[in-house]
């Protein structure tokens, strides 16, 4: 199974998001319907080196921070920012061609949303409800692969598929950071009058084919080295480091590496727990806090 780790760098980012959220609190006025929390859960995703929709070799700790307001008969709008790793290698596919691909490659992923909230329940009389969400979200995603020593190589400086090369105009260099749509389901529980704790299962639908940097077809080895150097070349095709196939030759110009056919997606699936802000249904998480609040 895979790591569920995350470096020191990610929980840094991850703190200062909170705090920056958390400190809301100390101006917020007693408007009621808000609430502050954290979520919880794993990540993984589906594209090229994942044929997969759930994979628990490439599934990762995910932990995130929400801010959530009450707008209207149910609805509410939302704010999150999750911290997680994707990844995917050819080594777990079933199918025998794609192992001999042999790529792979990691990811850090820095995601933003805001999102619409509708609950089918009034949890402040009922104290549970189930509720869908959808938005708009923009993410940050850098993939890289290791070389025989273990250290990084990131991949898009590579133009592994000929991206920004001037023999493929056609192929664009992908950028770092793009947007997605955010969607997915959850229930919630309202445990006491300050702290509300739920799961839910959020999807990412992505606008880009090159979260594993995998797309489209090899390109021309001699334009690749040339262009980018050895390295490109290497990192793009790893059929060589398996045993018996040293020998292999380098794929042709236009064989087939990966399908531009369908998008790149990443999942979260965990746990929330949120505090109510706010004076009377919504006030105890602020008084408890010390935070001041205002009538």
């Amino acid at each position: 199974m895979g790591r569920k780790t995350l470096n020191p760098y990610t929980l840094k980012k991850v703190i200062f998001t909170l705090g920056l959220l958390f400190a809301f609190c100390t101006g917020l006025y007693a408007q009621g319907g808000m609430e502050l929390g954290a979520f919880l859960g794993m990540s993984t995703y589906n594209g090229d080196l994942q044929g997969e929709r759930i994979n628990l070799d490439e599934s990762h700790l995910a932990v995130g921070a929400l801010f959530r307001k009450y707008v209207y008969k149910g609805l509410d709008v939302r704010l999150g920012a999750t911290f997680t790793t994707l990844s995917g290698a050819d080594r777990h596919s079933s199918s025998g061609s794609t192992r001999l691909r042999n790529l792979d490659f990691k990811t850090f992923v820095s995601d933003f949303q805001l999102l619409a909230e509708y609950n089918f329940m009034d949890i402040t009389e009922r104290r549970f409800t189930p509720y869908v969400f959808a938005g708009i979200g923009v993410y940050h995603f850098n993939p890289y692969t290791a070389d025989s020593l273990s250290n990084k190589v990131y991949l898009q400086p590579l133009s592994t598929e000929g991206q920004g090369l001037s023999e493929y105009p056609d192929r664009d260099p992908y950028k770092l950071t793009q947007l997605s749509i955010p969607f997915g389901v959850g229930v919630k529980y309202a445990i006491n009058d300050q702290i509300n704790i739920g799961a839910e299962l959020s999807l990412r639908k992505t606008f880009t084919d090159y979260l594993d940097d995998v797309s489209n077809t090899y390109v021309d080895r001699n334009v690749l080295e040339k262009e980018r150097g050895a390295n490109a070349a290497y990192f793009a095709w790893r059929t060589k480091e398996l045993p018996g196939h040293e020998n292999d030759p380098y794929p042709a110009d236009g064989s087939f590496r990966g399908s531009p056919k369908h998008k790149d997606w990443y999942y979260f699936a965990g746990l929330t727990v949120t505090f109510n802000l706010g004076s009377g249904r919504y006030g105890g998480a602020l008084r408890s806090l010390n935070c001041p609040t205002y009538q």
